[in-house]
């Protein structure tokens, strides 16, 4: 199923047809399908889950920041692709303490720690701009976007260009669907390509809860809890696998 015959589904077994257009596009169920493909995100670790980011960043550099980014598992940098180095894990306040200054401040060289960002302001509309004479404030991303961004700093800032490899969790993509004259433009994730009659059980238990209906969310919630189980025990025969493999 694509995206647009899941949103249609959707209405079809809700019984609220208002939550789409009459061309199917979207009218309020992309808000409760996107919630429920969250929470499966939360309450499943699945083969996707994991994920890597590559990238290229520039002397001086000492931060970087992602999108529907969950959880940081490595961290790794250097000069190729091919000649990475793991960084060691710490707290911000512990990478200070340690070099004795705010981290843009230190020496460049090659990044030898990291430690998760700090990306919220108090208040939430504190502009790094209002703060230039504010010593303290060079660790901090300051960004009106924040809300949706997670990140890491490392140290000390590298000194030429080099690759950063992040191995974490992330949250599947944004599902939508749009309309323009008659082709469509979808996204994909994992929920919708591999289990959509799951996504649909979250996308209705949202629904339910969302008015109210006790009994109609333990439905749903019960549904999809048992079809999550096998995928649970996917995850656990692949695990023994690569066990036998390494004592093999």
């Amino acid at each position: 199923m694509n995206y647009k015959d899941i949103r249609t589904k959707f209405a079809t077994l809700s019984g609220r047809y208002a939550l789409i257009t009459a061309t199917y596009e979207d009218n309020g169920a992309d808000f409760f399908l996107n919630a429920g493909q969250k929470m499966l995100d939360r309450m499943q670790e699945t083969g996707k889950s994991k994920a890597k980011s590559v990238t290229s960043i520039s002397a001086g550099t000492y931060y970087k920041s992602w999108t529907n980014l969950r959880a940081v598992k490595e961290v790794w940098v250097g000069n190729s692709t091919e000649l990475l180095s793991k960084l060691a894990k710490y707290t911000l306040s512990e990478l200070r303490e340690f070099y004795g200054e705010q981290l843009c401040d230190v020496d460049q060289g090659v990044p030898q720690y990291w430690a998760p960002a700090v990306i919220r302001p108090v208040p939430d509309n504190l502009a790094s701009t209002g703060l230039s004479s504010y010593y303290d404030i060079g660790d901090l991303m300051l960004d009106d976007a924040h809300y949706t961004y997670n990140g890491i700093v490392w140290a000390p800032p590298v000194d030429q260009t080099m690759y950063l490899s992040v191995y974490g969790l992330w949250y599947s993509p944004t599902l939508s669907a749009t309309l323009s004259g008659d082709k469509w433009t979808q996204t994909k994730s994992f929920w919708t390509e591999e289990h959509p009659d799951i996504l649909l059980y979250a996308a209705l238990y949202k629904l339910e809860t969302f008015y109210r209906n006790t009994e109609g969310a333990k439905d749903w919630l019960n549904a999809l809890t048992l079809d999550l189980s096998g995928i649970d025990k996917d995850l656990v025969e692949e695990d023994i696998d690569d066990v036998n493999q390494m004592e093999g």
